[in-house]
């Protein structure tokens, strides 16, 4: 048994004293153990056993139990609302379409479930009875920060080229590096990721993408993601410090403001290609698509600029413009003034209604058009946003 000490939540400690209990053996399992290790705060807590499916819901039969994926080996148990992922040791059949194993075979034995895992890092187990549990030296590997395939780099990957994506993405996220055979085999199977759904591709993605390594890792590995984003040469980023600081949305779009002659036409492609969430798609492509139209050099600029766009693409502008380097905090001031001056930048704002303005004697599309020349008038200075002010200002042109 080694040094190494988990603190357990009680409900963890719980489900292995239980299986224990009936005889069964039980392990944490995975990325709980390697961010313990690495001083990284706990997220959730999966466990591993030798008892079968049905065996672990005959322990917990007085307990919640949902057959998450009872076919290979894996019961969701939820105690005080929060769902625990148990799963039987396994070792995994032949894989056919570099994602899934074409069958599972359930084992006794804990180590050789531990080496059908993707890396070193994410192949240790622990219990307060059995201790750490380590056949591949993963606890060296945490140490070092060091992503490593489990055994033969290019057997892991061909296996599910997923794991390509997530070996990029344990390193981005951890500030790891990666070691070199693992590199090389990424490098050299990256083409297989047309074998994976885009839905997986672009989760990878994203969690890539707001690590604290993400410009390292865009940069060494730009061949790999000219496969994922449709051809995309990723050779421009922005400057890291700037990068660390911006948002997602801001990170996403400067990749294809720096690196295609088209940003908002490759933009649009490439998140339809990756099948993101619409507002995904909508959101960036309209920042880029107003991105260099847009001005910021004063408040009067910022309404305008309101009044076409609204609020929240205007905002997203400006992030992206910060990232950039283009805008500074003089813009976020002009924004943020605009916001706040009292100056409408909405029709909806105006102290007229279409009503006042047929009471005038405004009739059918001009009344529309002539709500929008008032906005400009106000936004411009060119007369107050009151009721009398405005009907005022329409009478010598009606």
């Amino acid at each position: 048994m080694s040094d190494f000490k988990m603190e357990l939540p009680r409900d963890v400690l719980y489900i292995i004293d239980r299986l224990n209990g009936h005889g069964y053996s039980a392990y944490v399992v995975g990325g709980s153990v390697r961010d313990s290790i690495i001083g990284r705060s706990l997220g959730d807590f999966d466990i591993t056993t030798s008892a079968l499916p049905n065996q672990t819901k005959a322990v917990f039969a007085d307990c919640k139990t949902v057959d998450t994926g009872i076919k290979h080996g894996t019961v969701t148990l939820v105690l005080n609302h929060v769902p625990y992922e148990i799963t039987t040791y396994r070792v995994d059949g032949d894989y056919k379409d570099s994602r899934h194993p074409e069958e599972v075979i359930f084992t006794a034995d804990l180590c050789e479930d531990l080496a059908r895992r993707d890396f070193t890092v994410n192949a240790m187990a622990y219990s307060p009875d059995g201790g750490l549990v380590d056949p591949f030296e993963g606890r060296i590997d945490a140490e070092h920060r060091i992503i490593r395939a489990v055994g033969d780099a290019r057997t892991r990957f061909s296996e599910d080229a997923l794991r390509i994506l997530r070996a990029l993405r344990f390193a981005s996220v951890l500030g790891f590096e990666i070691e070199a055979r693992t590199a090389l085999a990424i490098r050299e199977l990256a083409h297989t990721l047309s074998a994976i759904s885009k839905e997986r591709i672009y989760t990878e993605l994203k969690k890539l993408l707001m690590g604290v390594d993400a410009v390292r890792i865009l940069t060494d590995y730009s061949s790999v993601f000219e496969i994922i984003l449709g051809g995309l040469t990723v050779g421009k980023l922005p400057d890291k410090e700037r990068f660390d600081c911006s948002d997602y949305y801001s990170r996403l779009a400067a990749i294809f403001l720096l690196n295609s002659s088209a940003p908002y036409v490759a933009a649009e492609k490439t998140l339809v290609d990756l099948k993101t969430d619409k507002h995904t798609r909508s959101y960036v492509s309209s920042i880029l698509r107003v991105y260099e139209s847009t001005s910021l050099e004063s408040v009067r600029d910022a309404l305008r600029t309101l009044s076409k766009e609204g609020e929240e693409i205007v905002g997203g502008v400006l992030s992206l413009g910060i990232l950039m380097g283009r805008f500074s905090d003089v813009e976020k001031c002009n924004l943020e003034r605009a916001l706040s001056c009292g100056i409408p930048y909405k029709i909806s704002a105006l102290a007229v209604r279409g009503n006042d303005l047929s009471d005038l004697g405004i009739r059918g599309e001009r009344i529309g058009e002539t709500l929008i020349e008032l906005l400009s008038a106000v936004i411009d200075g060119q007369v107050e946003n009151k009721k009398d002010d405005l009907t005022s200002y329409l009478r010598p042109n009606i």
